[in-house]
């Protein structure tokens, strides 16, 4: 992640952290420029977090006000910034946490290892989608383009209304199950299958979240995509540029694609780029 870039801005008050390091020295790294925004003048940081600080809180919907009980270390990594950012908040620095359900559709930076975007592919190249659970927890879902739009109304919200403040960012019509989520790839691939398999048990992680408090806070951030809409546009795309299994399982799929960039000495063992434009293609 570029710390260069927050010098570079085309605005200087405003920083968006994209970010998802999954380790200690990840959440440094993101205080790290959380702080190095704030000496350059940055006045409004917006941090990508997720619903998945949630963990496991059942069938009752969950505000931003509920209790943070995050399952991985993922989740966990995005708790702890979330705090250590708020901590250095002051009236000329307002941090925005916007706590993205798990997104899906098809994008120019497509990523295969999200649920939906996995199972219509699965579904594509192989006709049958395999859930391993038993199909029951639920997972809030959004698609990415719902993401940006959130993203660009905390940019130009009032900062009374951002400032060290979370969001969930979704739409309660998207909170479905695992086994809705398979049923919705396969509705959309024509002759495929749906098969729970559930030998892998029942996943602890489990919660419907309430998305009202973005809606009413933020003006311009209204939702458009639901789970079927998403599924039909994957198909769409991934027929018409031709997916393949070896795309789908490399390029696509996030940690094969970094390993595939270490051992090529794309990138170094922190995956940071060795070579300038490299690892793009």
């Amino acid at each position: 992640m570029g710390e260069r870039r927050v010098f570079r801005p085309q605005r200087r008050d405003l920083r968006i952290s994209p970010t998802g390091w999954r380790s200690g020295r990840g959440c440094l790294r993101n205080l790290r420029l959380a702080r190095l925004a704030k000496d350059a003048g940055v006045q409004r940081f917006l941090y990508a977090s997720t619903c998945s600080v949630y963990g496991s809180a059942g069938d009752e919907l969950v505000t931003e006000d509920a209790p943070l009980r995050p399952l991985t270390p993922y989740a966990e990594s995005k708790v702890r910034v979330e705090e250590d950012v708020t901590a250095i908040a002051d009236s000329g620095f307002s941090p925005v946490f916007l706590r993205n359900a798990t997104a899906f559709g098809f994008s120019p930076c497509l990523r295969a290892d999200i649920v939906l975007n996995n199972l219509v592919g699965v579904a594509m190249l192989t006709g049958t989608v395999r859930v391993l659970s038993d199909g029951t927890p639920w997972r809030p879902l959004v698609h990415a383009r719902d993401i940006a739009t959130a993203f660009c109304a905390a940019l130009v919200a009032p900062v009374d209304a951002v400032h060290c403040r979370a969001y969930n960012v979704g739409t309660e019509t998207n909170n479905v199950t695992v086994a809705q989520i398979a049923e919705a790839a396969a509705a959309a691939v024509p002759d495929s299958t749906v098969a729970v398999t559930g030998e892998t048990g029942p996943d602890p992680r489990s919660y419907r979240v309430d998305f009202s408090a973005i809606r009413t806070a933020l003006d311009g951030y209204t939702p458009q995509w639901t789970v079927a809409d998403g599924a039909v546009e994957l198909y769409e795309n991934y027929v018409r540029w031709g997916l393949t299994e070896e795309l789908f399982n490399t390029r696509f799929t996030r940690l094969a694609h970094l390993q595939k960039l270490r051992a090529s000495g794309v990138l170094d063992e922190s995956l940071r780029f060795l070579r300038v434009g490299a690892g793009h293609g």
